[in-house]
């Protein structure tokens, strides 16, 4: 081989090591943060867990140990900013275990304190919240809980959906607690968000009367139904709306459609 062989031979292995380098380099540039997001996790998980421990069960730390750490405010500070995105991942995870409970039948025992963990993280993300007034309690009968997520999370979440927090409280105070001037005063409040339906401006009064308590609440009911595009509370919704106008259909002033009794979801 000539000099000059030898010469091109090298500049050109020159260039093709300078070629692999820039590409290691760039997809390095692209999986550091990733890493680096895993390695906070993991060390947000080993600080924050220690005092943990101390008060969860060893069945909750086998099956939710990653929500509980979450779920603590120590953990705060090792994720950097990047609590919406840790928020939507126990999202998911709090949707596909709720599916699970459901199907399986079981009792739903850590559903509270994801959504808990969801609500510290991304205070107005709204889905959480309507798991908690329609999901939580029919899989838990937990209506304290409901109230109460319900409660820290008026005026937290903005848009159309600000509207349906005071809603499905006001429901909860007049079904389940019978505190009807708590009831009145949310649906009051309700009502006055722009494109609500008109009878919405009725509830308070209603709530205050006490009056036709199963007709108002099969149209409670519709109204959340109509109101949802989750489809799983909106299952749950439906399921109730029938099961309440079979129980009182002798005794209300209006039938339901056969299409809507019949309805597929």
């Amino acid at each position: 081989m000539s000099g000059t062989e030898k010469t091109t031979a090298l500049s050109r292995g020159k260039t093709s090591f300078a070629q692999i380098a820039k590409s290691f380099l760039l997809r390095a540039k692209n999986v550091l943060p990733l890493l680096f997001m895993l390695l906070v996790l993991w060390l947000g998980t080993f600080f924050a867990s220690k005092p943990l421990k101390e008060e969860k069960s060893q069945e909750f730390w086998q099956r939710e140990r990653v929500t509980a750490v979450i779920s603590s405010p120590d953990i705060i500070p090792f994720l950097l900013g990047f609590e919406t995105v840790f928020a939507h991942y126990l999202w998911i995870r709090t949707v596909l275990y709720t599916g699970g409970e459901v199907f399986s039948g079981g009792d739903g025992k850590w559903l509270r304190e994801m959504i808990l963990a969801v609500n510290m993280l991304h205070p107005q993300f709204y889905p959480p919240y309507e798991f908690a007034a329609v999901m939580l309690p029919q899989i838990t009968g937990d209506w304290e809980g409901s109230r109460m997520i319900l409660e820290n999370g008026i005026g937290r979440v903005r848009g159309r959906n600000a509207r349906l927090m005071y809603f499905y409280l006001g429901w909860i105070y007049y079904s389940q607690f019978q505190d009807y001037t708590r009831a009145a005063a949310l649906f009051a409040h309700a009502s006055q968000f722009p494109n609500t339906p008109p009878h919405w401006a009725r509830l308070s009064a209603t709530a205050l009367s006490q009056a036709g308590r199963a007709e108002q609440g099969i149209m409670f009911l519709i109204d959340m139904f109509e109101s949802s595009d989750d489809p799983q509370v909106r299952r749950v919704l439906f399921e109730r709306i029938k099961s309440l106008y079979e129980e009182n259909k002798g005794d209300l002033p209006f039938v339901l459609p056969r299409e809507f009794l019949e309805m597929e979801l």
